[in-house]
């Protein structure tokens, strides 16, 4: 190591380290708490806007009914019974969803909304914003709300409008007419335009003219409000109102293979939803067993056009029978030919009764349907039976074969004859006692509470966005930030030991703001306004380790600077001077930022004269020296502005200066300007003793201050180290952090200076080439001036 002022070989800048850092859970645990101000923030933000969401929004309500969907009745899907083709017991189930459909059609919904007049519009005009939530909370069973501030013209709460009718030209569907209630149960209409139109008595007809676009009518059965009380009226078309209705309809399966179906409505009225529903599960049911009835009827008539002529068959054929009879006597029949006859007989009913079945069908199928095929299919095999029952009979005598025929044909029309009539019987019964498919299990009951909105989901969701916002941002905020600056890794990329890490101060940033606003008398130092502040009891360490470092130097001139402008040498100049004050050391404060000096404002001193004026022949020492006792140092400011600063620090006999000051001071604090933006600092620091580099945490890179210690090192100057300010509070940091003592250890002990742990780090780093360190997680960016 050499001394200060000799000039050194400059050796070359650290060459860059690839570091291969690690990141644990801790180290995203470290940062979510450093930015828990952040987090809790972002969580209250969207707790407040969802409570005010949840006093302004407006109340929405649910009502429900219940629908049993039964199995279809065997009557309704009979088809002639015979013993050949006996009619099932039930029929098979209906799916759930084609249900659904049928609920949701326009033919099940247009009626509700003709039976309830749902395509008429209405709602009372609110205050903006709060007039609704207002109107809410009062109770309507007190009456009508009085106006507040006598702005009659909004509802505030217990109004009421019914509209039997209302009725306009195709031109005003879906525009908004106005509705103004007067005294005594009377009320004006205004067009879209706010145009008169008509005034009018509740209960009584109202027809306005609109020349051109026709005419409007309204009739009202209820109106209760304030006189001067506005409403909004919008006469929709019906199937904007189907379509609004099935927006706000849904219809779902309680639950698998149940065939109970849930049917709810979301809407605004309690009053109205639970009629709409019930008014919508009253409709299909009813639907359904007209569907039904109608069905049953139509095969009825079927079966009626069909009796007359099985009836007129069936006489012929007796009659037949007898006249051959009475001809040729009594015929006994062979055994053979009595099975023959039974035979036929059965082919051909059952033939009948498929024709009848496929005549029926054509009513209501396509021709290509598969039950038609099918029936077709079964026409023809009885054909074909039939076709080898007749070729058989052939081969009996004359005199069986007609016998047989005749028989058959009585047969054969007696038994089609008497399956008519029971099918004829049992439709009439279907017809009479069908009830559908669909049962009412539930009516829909008036909503007591909204549906929605649900304070307890809605605020568990706002904490949930908050906390994933809040820590989004902490995390965006931290990416954006430079990560190269952790403090053991700039000791071994530039080679200059950490001297110290001072914390964040909130009680120097309120001093900082005080002095910007002017409102500080006192001196804005720390060290004597918060003697116990963490930041503080950081400097007590570096005043500690500064002495050590200086023990042998005949005179101590310390000057700090920093690589750039805004990373708190002054803070840490003005604090360290008032430390070493308070050991009983002479300590003499100079301002050598004769471009931006800020120190009298700190010290709260007026402008006066100061080092530029010393230096340019304008003042002597005594004139330029404040003495503040409430701090314990003297003070030099900067003082009057120069345009050639470094110039005068060359030919101001500054080293002369320097050396009367140094017969009567024991320490000498100069506040140099930033190296990296003039060469005062440069100029300064060949009279120090002890040149330390101050920057924020967050705010610079190893590389500017490589390049300020190369600055340095250009002139013959080697900074003694450098110190980190503005260090924010985490355990990430903790390693690097001044001890200071608690509220309650404040009582009862006195303050002590310890020695930063970053000496032990710095040790251990130099000793261990590989980096396993993760950089710092940095989440504000007050500066300590």
């Amino acid at each position: 190591m050499y001394l200060q002022n000799e000039t050194a070989e400059l050796p070359p800048l650290s060459p860059q380290v690839t570091v291969d850092y690690g990141v644990g859970i801790r180290d995203y645990v470290d940062l979510l708490h450093e930015g828990k101000a952040t987090i809790v923030k972002a969580v209250l933000l969207a707790v407040l806007v969802t409570a005010v969401y949840l006093v302004l929004a407006p109340r929405t309500y649910k009502a429900d009914t219940l629908l049993r969907i039964d199995r279809n009745k065997a009557l309704l899907a009979a088809t002639l019974r015979s013993e050949a083709n006996p009619a099932p017991a039930t029929a098979e189930s209906p799916r759930a969803q084609r249900e659904v459909e049928i609920l949701r059609s326009r033919s099940v919904l247009g009626k509700v909304v003709d039976d309830l007049n749902l395509v008429v519009e209405s709602s009372p005009s609110y205050f903006p914003v709060i007039g609704e939530t207002l109107a809410r909370k009062h109770d309507a069973h007190d009456g009508l709300a009085a106006p507040w501030l006598g702005l009659n013209r909004w509802a505030w709460g217990g109004e009421k409008l019914k509209i039997a009718t209302f009725t306009v030209s195709d031109r005003y569907l879906d525009k908004e007419f106005t509705l103004v209630a007067l005294a005594e149960g009377r009320f004006r209409l205004l067009s879209p335009k706010d145009e008169v139109l008509a005034d009018g008595t509740v209960g009584e007809w109202v027809n306005a003219d609109m020349g051109e676009a026709g005419q409007v009518s309204l009739k009202l059965t209820e109106l209760k409000a304030n006189p001067g009380t506005q409403f909004e009226l919008t006469r929709k078309t019906s199937l904007a109102a189907i379509e609004t209705l099935q927006k706000a309809f849904s219809v779902k399966e309680v639950s698998k293979d149940t065939d109970i179906l849930s049917v709810e409505l979301k809407g605004r009225d309690p009053e109205q939803l639970a009629k709409s529903v019930n008014d919508i599960a009253t409709i299909y049911v009813n639907a359904t067993v007209h569907w039904e009835s109608a069905e049953a009827g139509q095969k009825l008539a079927f079966l009626e056009s069909q009796l007359p002529i099985v009836k007129d068959s069936l006489e012929k054929a007796e009659q037949g029978l007898s006249v051959y009879r009475q001809k040729h006597g009594a015929i006994d029949i062979s055994t053979e030919a009595e099975i023959l006859l039974k035979q036929v007989s059965e082919m051909e009913t059952l033939g009948i009764q498929l024709k009848q079945k496929y005549e029926e069908q054509n009513q209501h199928l396509e021709g290509e349907h598969p039950d038609m095929i099918a029936t077709k299919a079964q026409i023809k095999r009885v054909d074909l039976k039939l076709s080898a029952l007749n070729k058989r009979i052939k081969d009996l005598p004359r005199t069986q074969q007609n016998m047989v025929s005749l028989a058959r044909d009585v047969q054969v029309n007696t038994e089609l004859y008497t399956s008519l009539l029971n099918s004829a019987q049992e439709q009439r019964i279907a017809a009479a006692g069908s009830i559908g498919n669909s049962r009412i299990v539930d009516f829909a009951v008036i909503p007591e509470k909204p549906y929605w909105p649900n304070p307890s989901l809605l605020l568990a969701i706002a904490t949930l966005l908050g906390l994933s916002a809040g820590s989004a941002l902490v995390f965006l905020r931290h990416s954006l930030q430079r990560h190269d600056n952790y403090p053991a890794l700039l000791e071994h990329r530039v080679g200059l030991p950490l001297y110290a890490a001072i914390p964040h101060s909130k009680k120097q940033r309120h001093l900082a703001r005080l002095i910007c606003q002017g409102k500080e008398r006192q001196p804005g130092i720390l060290a004597s306004q918060a003697p116990q502040d963490i930041s503080v009891e950081s400097l007590r360490g570096f005043r500690t380790t500064l002495e050590a470092t200086l023990a042998n130097s005949e005179s101590k001139v310390i000057m700090v600077s920093s690589p750039a402008p805004g990373m708190g040498k002054s803070f840490v100049s003005t604090n360290l001077a008032a430390l070493l004050a308070s050991i009983k050391k002479r300590v003499l404060v100079i301002d050598a930022d004769m471009r931006n000096g800020q120190l009298h404002e700190a010290f709260s001193v007026a402008r006066q004269p100061g080092l530029a004026d010393l230096l340019a022949g304008r003042a002597t020492l005594g004139e330029v020296i404040v003495s503040l006792p409430d701090v314990g140092v003297d003070f030099i400011p900067r003082g009057g502005t120069v345009l050639n600063p470094a110039e005068l620090l060359v030919l101001g006999n500054l080293e002369e200066t320097l050396g009367q000051l140094k017969s009567f001071y024991n320490h000498i604090v100069i506040d140099s300007p930033p190296i990296l933006g003039a060469t005062d600092a440069a100029i300064l620091g060949k009279y120090a003793d002890a040149t330390f580099l101050v920057v924020k945490e967050g705010r610079y890179t190893a590389q500017e201050l490589e390049v300020s210690f190369r600055r340095f090192q250009q002139v013959g100057i080697k900074p003694n180290g450098f110190i980190i300010n503005d260090m924010k509070e985490g355990s990430s940091y903790s390693p690097y952090y001044g001890y200071a003592y608690s509220h309650t250890d404040r009582a009862q002990q006195n303050p002590s200076a310890k020695i930063p742990g970053y000496q032990a780090i710095g040790a251990w780093f130099r000793k261990n080439r590989t980096i396993d360190v993760l950089p710092p997680l940095v989440t504000d960016d007050d500066v300590q001036v």
